[in-house]
């Protein structure tokens, strides 16, 4: 007999908790042929969540409890439910259900006919135009600079097996994303498209830091683009500096006509040093993920767990 394991990232989700759990344990009992455990991982709530999540956890030994020690973010959450699951096949859903768990049925189907990873994609999205802009610039981007694989209308909500689920925990990559990661891997993908849903109650903590902070780790861990960019740059600086040197010797030569224009040279002096400055910034952050991977230090503290 098969076992899915469901993994929950909980993060000041105590409006949506007494609705998610019962509907995802639902869900268990709606899968006969298969064992079952859903993995929350409190991402250390500082609302009323790991009190509610330790009274569903109390009533069914299915639940699997994990609070981390301080707030290290969704991808790190993610990791901690990762190493604690035992299924043959996994499934990362959103505790706010914006993504329908009714899926999950037919993503397992899709799983026992060979499909290694399944992706449920946002074919369309009730969310706030400002977070539609966001999340399609920020898919684009990685469809047309890291993987070309990746779904046009991005993903949260998935589900792969097993062989995936040992690949990842083996990395631990540290200011990543896992969603790319997973896609990474290589293995045999299919997708189920769908509308996400608007948030019904709660207010989502994906602020615009986050989102921004997600976009870097992202762009760096799998792109190129950052690096290439600042060699272009440098390089057409280079021989624009070149070309007007050139004009400007040979204007004196044949003309002597003198080299004038205080404003135009503090233009170009600080156009070249905010050129600089910016190529240092991101010189910067590759060295800064570099030197974090390189300390070692575990990705994650757990506090407290229920049922492990």
């Amino acid at each position: 007999m098969n076992k899915i394991s469901i993994l929950v990232p909980v993060y000041f989700n105590e409006s949506n908790l007494r609705t998610t759990i019962p509907t995802l344990q639902n869900i268990l009992n709606s899968l006969p042929a298969m064992e079952g455990e859903l993995i929350l991982i409190d991402d250390h709530s500082e609302d009323h969540s790991f009190e509610i999540l330790r009274e569903y956890a109390a009533q069914d030994r299915r639940i699997k409890l994990i609070r981390l020690a301080k707030n290290f973010g969704a991808h790190t959450a993610l990791l901690a439910g990762l190493d604690h699951a035992t299924g043959d096949c996994l499934v990362i859903i959103m505790a706010d259900l914006q993504d329908p768990p009714e899926l999950i049925p037919e993503m397992i189907r899709k799983w026992r006919a060979g499909n290694k990873i399944v992706i449920a994609e946002r074919a369309d999205r009730e969310d706030r135009w400002v977070d539609r802009v966001f999340a399609s610039f920020f898919w684009r981007f990685m469809r047309r600079f890291a993987i070309s694989s990746i779904p046009k209308g991005g993903f949260d909500f998935v589900l792969f097996d097993q062989a995936v689920r040992d690949i990842l925990v083996h990395m631990r990559e540290k200011n990543s994303h896992l969603m790319t990661q997973i896609l990474w891997t290589g293995f045999s993908t299919t997708i189920i498209p769908y509308t996400r849903q608007k948030r019904k109650t709660g207010k989502s903590q994906w602020t615009l830091s986050k989102k921004i902070k997600l976009f870097i780790d992202s762009a760096i861990a799998f792109s190129y683009v950052p690096v290439r960019f600042m060699s272009v740059l440098g390089v057409s600086t280079a021989f624009l500096g070149f070309c007007y040197a050139t004009y400007v010797l040979i204007l004196r030569l044949m003309t002597g006509t003198p080299v004038q224009g205080w404003t135009s040279l503090m233009i170009v002096a600080l156009l070249i040093g905010g050129m600089q400055m910016t190529m240092l910034g991101v010189i910067g952050e590759y060295l800064w993920r570099t030197y974090d991977e390189t300390r070692r230090r575990p990705s994650y503290i757990i506090a407290e767990k229920h049922n492990l």
